[in-house]
């Protein structure tokens, strides 16, 4: 996506160029509109994520968007965030009270996620990657990590979400 195009994106995401919105009104004046959509037909979280726009997305939530939104694979924001190891999206995402006991169509979870990231934890994603995981391990979601075929295998049989998991 070209720049120019990119920057159109964010106007229409603002509200900018959009006559009739639903939203809220940002302190700066711009409107945020919670109905666009990205590229690829999905809520615009998604492509916010994406682009590492934390204040977008803030002010996406601020203005009443859903943080349990589903994507691709019925994904939620917070776990798309990790999909692409955004780790300082899934802390700030926890942080505002995303679920961290979800989980999409592959089986994917945030708990396994966050165990099989090649991000280093010492390294300069390390601190929010930490961060995730102790809320993981407060919430008891590390105790026992599911891979995606086994939590599709339980999806199947009617046995997913296991007790204790949220």
């Amino acid at each position: 996506m070209t720049k120019w195009m990119r920057r159109l994106f964010v106007m229409l995401v603002l509200g900018t160029l959009a006559p009739c919105q639903i939203g809220a009104t940002m302190a700066n004046g711009q409107h945020v509109d919670i109905t666009t959509k990205g590229p690829d037909g999905l809520p615009v979280i998604f492509w916010l994520i994406k682009q590492r726009d934390q204040a977008a997305v803030g002010a996406w939530l601020d203005s009443g968007g859903n943080i349990e939104a589903e994507g691709y694979h019925g994904a939620t924001p917070v776990l798309a965030a990790a999909i692409v190891d955004n780790w300082p999206m899934v802390l700030y995402l926890i942080e505002r009270g995303a679920r961290m006991g979800v989980t999409d169509a592959r089986g994917f979870t945030l708990a396994y996620r966050s165990a099989t990231t090649r991000v280093a934890p010492d390294g300069i994603l390390g601190p929010p990657l930490n961060a995730v995981r102790a809320h993981l391990a407060e919430a008891g979601l590390l105790e026992r990590l599911y891979d995606p075929a086994a939590v599709r295998r339980m999806q199947a049989e009617g046995r997913w979400p296991p007790p204790g998991y949220r």
